[in-house]
């Protein structure tokens, strides 16, 4: 019995109170009015518990309101997570499609300059070690693209085609060592070769020491190697260092067209001839004359070096519109200055006998 009582004494104290309870709960609802010393004594008994029970119980619904609360606050947070996420992704992207629409404008652009034909592809593989240095194309044999052809950028030079497949093909770049192209510096149009070093960029070759190089000149490609087109940028000279021996000086160049940041290329048709001009109207630039010096006082004065203009022509014996001359004077124009004959010029000798009589006759 006790060990009933010990495994049950929860249930049975509950019990109890709850009988307590319905006692008291009839014998008030009979006798509303009426307050006896036993209701007293239980009131007395039962309050500090209910209070306690409330106490529980209202704590116990707080923490479930509160957990259910933030199971819908968590589910909330996570379908507004997922929202931003999503955002994000598609910002993203049309940041992403703003800035190839770009590209594809300028790309659409300069293929408008080139003198021939031209197919654009998407660089897809990217080969930069120390020895061999080229771009894989998604295009190749069966869109036109053949060995030899210049790969271009809106940026300029990027390389050569150097090996193809149905599908794809293969740049040697213009910072390989086995790549050369013909090139101008454009502020002095002297002729040079652009080699490649690699990662240092590229160098500029066969360029005499006298000839005038300097740090920041820009080079263009010259169109006379055939391949490439005229006036495309290839790069900024960067150095340039003359040594005491040799006949060539020392100029590396950095390129235009950073290959490891390239996404679509041209590649066109081998042409020497130069980018077309899209503005064939426009009135070129007048380049105002340099100011005159200080020292400068104009042109001299023709009174001053003993030039008095030229002479009158009647003193070569010609004679002025509607006026002859006599045959003293047409003997005269033949010795100069109106002389007669046998007379020196400018001398005071008289006339041969029989000549004025010959000019009164």
């Amino acid at each position: 019995m006790l060990e009933f009582i010990r495994r049950n004494r929860v249930l049975l104290s509950s019990s109890f109170f709850l009988l307590c309870s319905l006692v008291l709960l009839s014998v008030n609802a009979r006798h509303p009015g009426r307050i006896d010393p036993i209701g007293r004594a239980f009131l007395e008994v039962m309050a500090p518990v209910q209070r306690a029970t409330s106490l529980g119980v209202g704590r116990v619904a707080d923490v479930w309101r509160a957990y259910v609360s933030l199971v819908g606050v968590e589910r909330e947070n996570i379908r507004l997570r997922s929202r931003l996420h999503e955002l994000e992704r598609n910002a993203t992207e049309q940041r992403e499609l703003e800035l190839m629409n770009r590209r594809l404008k300028r790309l659409l652009a300069f293929q408008r300059r080139l003198p021939a034909q031209a197919v654009s592809a998407e660089v897809t593989g990217r080969d930069a070690t120390a020895w061999f240095q080229s771009l894989t194309l998604n295009k190749g044999e069966r869109d036109g693209i053949q060995n030899g052809m210049p790969v271009l950028a809106p940026e300029g030079v990027v390389g050569l085609i150097s090996k193809t497949s149905p599908h794809a093909s293969r740049v040697l770049l213009l910072t390989d060592p086995n790549s050369g192209v013909d090139v101008l510096v454009q502020r002095t149009r002297i002729r040079g070769i652009v080699s490649g070093l690699l990662e240092k960029g590229a160098i500029l070759k066969y360029v005499k020491r006298a000839d005038d190089v300097q740090v920041g000149d820009r080079v263009v490609t010259s169109g006379l190697d055939g391949i490439f087109p005229k006036g495309v940028s290839v790069g900024k000279v960067t150095r340039v260092s003359r040594k005491d021996r040799g006949l060539f000086l020392y100029a590396e160049v950095t390129p235009t067209a950073d290959a490891s940041r390239l996404e679509e290329v041209l590649v066109t048709a081998a042409s020497g001839a130069e980018l077309l001009d899209l503005h064939p109207g426009r009135t070129p630039e007048l380049v105002a004359p340099p100011p005159a010096r200080a020292d400068f006082i104009g042109p001299p004065d023709p009174a001053t070096l003993g030039i008095l203009g030229p002479p009158e022509p009647s003193a070569f014996g010609v004679a002025r519109p509607g006026t002859t001359l006599g045959k003293r004077a047409r003997s005269g124009a033949i010795f100069g200055n109106g002389a007669r004959p046998g007379a020196a010029v400018g001398g005071t000798h008289e006339p041969p006998p029989g000549l004025e009589e010959d000019d009164a006759r």
